[in-house]
């Protein structure tokens, strides 16, 4: 005869005893839901996680106006006030009342109260792991699913051709998938909207990506030539313009091709004349140098830039705040608060420490763990990795591997 964890006595009528003791197979569960509540610990020494973690990251709450603050000061878990019996029958619940204690001040210092408010109840897990809601048993259930960070993928393989993804999965907030197309562009979907370039999602994510010469100059390796040592294969960084009429002959981000002879001869051509009547000559070709990208592997980015529009941070903004709110109006000051908050406000978009230490991993950075919200190079970087594995650098990532999944109880 032996006890269950109910206090149950258990006998064993069979021929055959098992080798070894059946093991308390809801003591995890158990445990971890008294991790997450800390009832016995005392308020001014428990640890910033569970109920409090989720208290200290919601408060303190500002007014509209930003002259008010509610801050949190601790909760209360006190005793149920029926038992398990009287639950059963009233078809209530058995928990504890929640109580917080807040703080309302003024911006200035000033306290003006301090009281405790009643939130609810907390459901009780009693012997087995089971809880009383409404009057019915329910217990917890553990599933897997998808682990906050970046991982790496390929969409799809036909032939030789092979197109290859991510996703940035966040603990709480929006997820960001980014693939490559059947054209050869790099785009970027937010919650399974429609598609926009890559690089538009990377001006808006900061100004120091904004223009298209930065951008060129982030994936690719640049050098200056003169001009009469451009070849058709080179690809101009900069807009080469005729100085005379101002025309734009090589656009930034296009390919010299067949417009070699243009340029030479726009920048061989005598200026204008002068109040004196000297003829004045242009520089050299020789001494005239023009930034260009010479070695191109891979024209992803350039084929990316041009389905790209935007030339500006501000561009940028208003474009994705368009994309994901088409019928609002465009705003610069709206669409520059929508995206703050979608990404860099905390609150509602938050890697957590997990997905933060995935994304250090992957790309072998030392950023620190606090750091919750995604950051501009962090983007930056996952797109350059898509990049190394079209030239077969790095790895995918395999989904199904229980290394890349998370245990969510519900």
């Amino acid at each position: 005869m032996r006890e269950n964890s109910a206090g149950r006595t258990i006998r064993n009528f069979g021929k055959v005893h098992d080798a070894v003791e059946t093991p308390d197979l809801v003591a995890v569960q158990r445990k971890g839901y008294e991790h997450f509540l800390q009832r016995e610990v005392a308020p001014t020494k428990r640890k910033r996680v569970g109920l409090e973690a989720l208290f200290q990251e919601t408060f303190p709450i500002e007014s509209y106006d930003k002259k008010m603050l509610l801050e949190y000061l601790y909760y209360e878990l006190e005793k149920p006030h029926y038992t398990q019996v009287q639950c059963r029958q009233l078809r209530l619940t058995y928990g504890y009342p929640l109580k917080i204690w807040c703080r309302l001040r003024s911006k200035e210092g000033e306290d003006i109260s301090e009281q405790a408010m009643y939130l609810g109840e907390m459901p009780v897990m009693i012997g087995g792991g089971e809880f009383i809601v409404n009057g019915a048993v329910r217990v917890i259930v553990s599933q897997l699913h998808r682990s906050p960070g970046v991982d790496f993928l390929i969409e799809s393989k036909e032939g030789d051709r092979v197109l290859h993804g991510g996703r940035v999965i966040p603990e709480r907030g929006s997820w960001i998938e980014i693939g490559v197309t059947n054209k050869d562009t790099l785009v970027v979907r937010i919650d399974q909207s429609s598609k926009i370039p890559a690089t538009v999602f990377l001006r808006a994510m900061s100004p120091d990506y904004s223009s298209t010469e930065q951008i060129l100059r982030l994936f690719y390796p640049t050098k200056t030539v003169p001009v009469n040592k451009l070849t058709p294969t080179m690809w101009a960084v900069t807009p080469i313009v005729d100085e005379d009429s101002g025309e734009i002959i090589v656009d930034t981000g296009s390919q010299i091709s067949d417009k070699v002879s243009l340029v030479q001869a726009a920048y061989a051509k005598p200026a204008a004349k002068s109040g004196k009547k000297q003829k004045k000559t242009r520089k050299s070709k020789a001494s005239v140098s023009i930034e260009v990208i010479d070695n191109v592997r891979d024209v992803l980015i350039l084929n990316t830039l041009a389905e790209d529009d935007c030339e500006s941070h501000e561009q940028a903004l208003l474009k994705f705040y368009m994309r994901l709110r088409p019928g609002n109006p465009p705003n610069k000051d709206k669409a520059k608060t929508f995206f703050t908050e979608k990404f860099f406000d905390s609150n509602r978009y938050r890697l957590g420490k997990v997905g933060r230490f995935r994304i250090n991993r992957t790309f072998d950075q030392t950023v620190d763990e606090s750091e919750m919200t995604l950051r501009p190079e962090d983007f930056l970087k996952t797109m350059k990795y898509i990049m190394a594995l079209r030239n077969n650098e790095g790895r995918v990532d395999d989904i199904d591997h229980l290394g890349n999944r998370r245990l969510r109880t519900i």
